[in-house]
């Protein structure tokens, strides 16, 4: 049976006097790669501060490993998940490349941070680049920077914002490919995008919010079928399940490897 991570009971939460977010059930395993879709403005971003405490249920509750987050700090929770915001340049502060992937195995008081640094920094090619500013890095540099620092000190669980906002073609491949590789190593995954390709690619799983409320949950598979749920959200089919139903698979298809093997056959 899949260990439960994350546990949200009857969320809701406000700013002010307007209910942002609106009785949120849901529940999500240890190595799952949940997709968060829904329009500007409908709580993504609010909901998922929640999974690293950094937001307070009003009421209901969210429990993060088994922990219920009202009864414990932000820094605590913060050691299971490990959030990446949408713009890395609100992430990132050191000088260097190294101080920045070490600064979270020192603030968590994680022993050998020299190892843990170097191990991370092979994983996304940045090996070569330790000793310098993160500051000179490309956007697609410093997005993989600001998931390369989260990494390194190994939350259970990684939650990107928007991750793709200003990167070109080829950055874009190389996040895919390393999310996909860490979501593989047991990693759980929390991606919220508007980017239908990157979930359909990437993901097994799709939370919708809409309004404040949860819309759907369930598999990615199953959501892209539900042309009215789509028709609500605003999102288009992806281009991947267009090419598969126009080419009349016997099975399903989502990913792009399985896809090209076809064509190869």
């Amino acid at each position: 049976m899949d260990k439960e991570i994350i546990k949200v009971e009857n969320l809701w939460f406000r700013y002010d006097s307007s209910w942002v977010l609106k009785d949120i059930s849901l529940s999500i395993d240890e190595g799952e790669f949940v997709g968060i879709v829904g329009p500007t403005g409908s709580g993504k971003t609010t909901l998922v501060k929640h999974f690293n405490g950094l937001l307070k249920p009003t009421k209901g509750r969210v429990l993060i490993n088994g922990y219920d987050t009202r009864k414990h700090k932000a820094s605590f929770i913060s050691r299971f998940v490990g959030y990446v915001s949408q713009n890395p340049d609100h992430q990132i502060f050191s000088q260097t490349v190294y101080e920045e992937l070490a600064f979270g195995p020192k603030n968590f008081g994680i022993k050998d941070v020299e190892r843990r640094v170097r191990e991370v920094a092979k994983l996304f090619k940045l090996t070569g680049k330790l000793n310098s500013s993160p500051f000179s890095m490309s956007m697609g540099e410093k997005e993989l920077l600001a998931i390369a620092s989260i990494l390194s000190f190994d939350p259970k669980v990684i939650i990107l914002d928007e991750p793709t906002i200003g990167q070109d073609f080829v950055s874009y491949l190389e996040l895919v490919k390393l999310l996909k590789k860490l979501n593989q190593r047991g990693k759980t995954i929390i991606l919220i995008s508007h980017n239908v390709d990157m979930l359909a690619e990437c993901t097994n799983k799709i939370v919708a919010i809409l309004n404040g409320r949860k819309l759907f949950e369930g598999s990615t598979d199953v959501f892209f079928e539900k042309k009215s749920v789509l028709k609500k959200l605003e999102l288009p089919v992806p281009h991947k399940m267009k090419l598969v139903k126009t080419l009349r698979f016997k099975e399903r298809l989502l990913d792009l490897d399985e896809i090209l093997e076809w064509f190869r056959e």
